[in-house]
């Protein structure tokens, strides 16, 4: 074992490896923990496309990176087109939902 294994601070977590629980044909997409700190919690969002995300408030900032696909972020009144490649930044508080247009990956990062 190379020690400086040890003492590595640097986490790598492929996403391409994540599990999809992704369900053809289920409303709902079941997300995926990736990292759950005190600080930070990141989850892997696979949606089939016609599937989305319920309407939730967050407590915290929540950032939307979507790693491929394309669908809708909708907060309020507010809707947004994502694709991928966006990142949208939702402020705490904000009631958000997301929908899949096509299938869609997307990692969301609740800053704690």
């Amino acid at each position: 074992m190379d020690m400086r294994e040890e003492f590595m601070t640097i986490r790598i977590i492929e996403t391409r490896d994540a599990a999809n629980n992704a369900l053809p044909g289920a409303a709902a997409a079941t997300p995926t923990p990736l990292v759950n700190t005190t600080d930070v919690r990141v989850l892997l969002l696979n949606l089939a496309a016609g599937q989305s995300v319920a309407p939730c408030e967050m407590p915290t900032t929540v950032l939307y990176y979507v790693i491929e696909g394309q669908g809708r972020l909708r907060t309020g009144d507010e809707q947004a087109e994502l694709k991928t490649g966006s990142l949208t930044v939702v402020p705490a508080g904000a009631v958000r939902a997301i929908s899949a247009v096509e299938d869609m990956r997307v990692l969301a990062v609740q800053v704690l």
